[in-house]
């Protein structure tokens, strides 16, 4: 039995530090992800580790690898199958809910409160194939993806030790997907960092903590500058009228208190675009938009 591992992020590290020494030599070859548009991207701890474990590993893409299952775990590339190969796509989502991009982040901003992973068949159609297995958590909030993404990566680990160990003993099952509950997550770009103040100040709060490192943290325009919403914390809602969304009604200890669509958020910590504290000493009338 013969396993090529397509890996990147933390899910790829602790799935690689996780491989039982029984199975390291049915390991054909590890191939490393990058991601360049996040702070760390593992690469470099996933080839150091992947030296000391002593397993074969590259950064091409395009290896032709021959063997007999292919595992994606974080990667985000399609990737090209001999006919004897069976793909495994680890997919940070309790499937069919959540199918595509950036699932874990919806599934903060929604406020789900178990979030998980799934085992599945691949499938021309991303996300679509049959369901091996499933690893779930609970959540409590506020919770940062950071502390998400750690989390989630141990059940990355879990899951994958045991699809491996139903490969080796010839139990491996499966069933297919209701694509009567199936939901699609959608890709993310810059402006998706952008803060929609219409939204309650409960579900901003899940958006700027799911967006902060190791992503590039939520934005809003004050006086025609882009700042970063790095930290904030809900605080209790006032009878406002004329509920004009974006405008600082209190500041709190020296911090603007913004109006939501429903409820007020503080915003705790907020960086220019050099990266410095910005706390807008001496200014009242703000509007984030």
């Amino acid at each position: 039995m013969k396993i090529a591992l397509f890996v990147s992020g933390q899910k790829g590290l602790s799935v690689i530090q996780s491989i039982p020494s029984e199975f390291k030599s049915s390991v054909e070859t590890v191939i490393i992800g990058t991601d360049k548009s996040i702070a760390n991207d593992y690469s470099e701890a996933l080839t150091s580790l992947c030296s000391e474990k002593g397993l074969n590993h590259t950064f091409d893409d395009s290896t032709n690898t021959d063997c007999d299952y292919l595992f994606a775990i974080g990667w985000r590339k399609l990737i090209p199958l001999q006919s004897n190969e069976t793909l495994i796509v680890l997919h940070d989502s309790i499937l069919p809910k959540y199918r595509g991009f950036n699932p874990l982040v919806t599934a903060l901003i929604n406020g789900d409160k178990e979030i998980g992973v799934t085992a599945i068949f691949g499938e021309e159609s991303y996300d679509t194939g049959a369901i091996i297995d499933v690893e779930k958590l609970t959540v409590t909030y506020p919770i940062k993806i950071a502390e998400a993404i750690s989390i989630i990566s141990e059940c990355y680990s879990t899951l994958f030790n045991r699809v491996l160990k139903n490969i080796f003993e010839n139990s491996i099952t499966s069933v297919s997907q209701n694509e009567s509950d199936a939901t699609y997550s959608l890709w993310r770009d810059k402006e998706d960092y952008r803060i929609n103040w219409q939204w309650s100040s409960e579900r901003i709060q899940r958006m700027i903590h799911a967006v902060s490192e190791p992503y590039d943290s939520a934005k809003a325009v004050v006086n025609g500058k882009m700042y970063r919403i790095v930290d904030c914390t809900v605080v209790p809602d006032v009878v406002i009228e004329y509920r004009d969304v974006g405008k600082v009604i209190f500041k709190v200890e020296e911090k603007p208190v913004v109006v939501c669509g429903e409820g007020l958020l503080r915003l705790d910590l907020i960086l220019n675009e050099d990266g410095m504290v910005e706390k807008f000493t001496n200014q009242f009338r703000l509007r984030f938009s």
